[in-house]
């Protein structure tokens, strides 16, 4: 009797197990896309990271090129280097996704005059359209004895890609020789019912060699 009441048991005990059905993936959500690009117009190097989550089998591409997976970071990390002129639309191809696309003005430092004065209020063509609300445009005004350089930021929304320096701006700049360059930074987020973005692009212009008089 005891060996088939333990029969039955183990037999009513199947019949639930196999009555309950598959179980439930979980749901992961949409895909999340966190990362930043990188151009330096002198020597026309595009720099990208990208942290992908969940992560896929295959990895992301910036304009065709695959990135790299860093096993340094973990899983879900990748970066990628390569040298081309800037484009106007940088394609980002995620894995599973229809894609991303990546839009970006960049700015120019040739308008920099060669002298600033410190007395003067000075206008600087930069750009050829005013900054959206989420870019800023930074002069950074490097001594030529690498001390501590001068920042000045210009943060958007602007009407024009004019960077305007009033001379109380310059006011604590020492005279002397410097270099200066540009950054323009862009933040673009997006968000749809499969993928969540976040991606920090920024351009840095070449050095103009200029001089700071009184």
């Amino acid at each position: 009797m005891t060996k088939l009441l333990r029969l039955t048991l183990l037999l009513c005990l199947s019949t639930f197990l196999c009555t309950c059905g598959p179980a439930q993936k979980e749901s992961t959500g949409p895909t999340a896309v966190v990362g930043n690009i990188r151009y330096e117009e002198s020597p026309q190097i595009l720099e990208t990271s990208l942290t992908i989550s969940p992560v896929t089998a295959t990895a992301p591409a910036v304009l065709g090129t695959t990135l790299n997976p860093i096993a340094s970071m973990g899983v879900g990390h990748y970066r990628g280097r390569q040298q081309t002129e800037f484009p106007a639309v940088i394609d980002l191809s995620i894995p599973g996704q229809s894609g991303l696309v990546v839009r970006f003005s960049p700015p120019f430092a040739d308008s920099i005059p060669a002298v600033l004065s410190k007395s003067q209020s000075v206008k600087i063509a930069t750009m050829k359209n005013g900054l959206t609300d989420n870019e800023n445009l930074v002069l950074f005004l490097e001594p030529k004895d690498r001390s501590t350089p001068k920042r000045i930021l210009l943060q958007g929304p602007t009407s024009t890609g004019i960077l305007t320096l009033p001379k109380e701006t310059m006011k604590d700049v020492k005279p002397g020789k410097y270099q200066a360059y540009l950054i323009k930074q862009q933040l673009q987020k997006d968000s749809t019912s499969t993928m969540e973005s976040s991606l920090q692009t920024e351009y840095y212009t070449k050095s103009i060699p200029i001089e700071v008089k009184e």
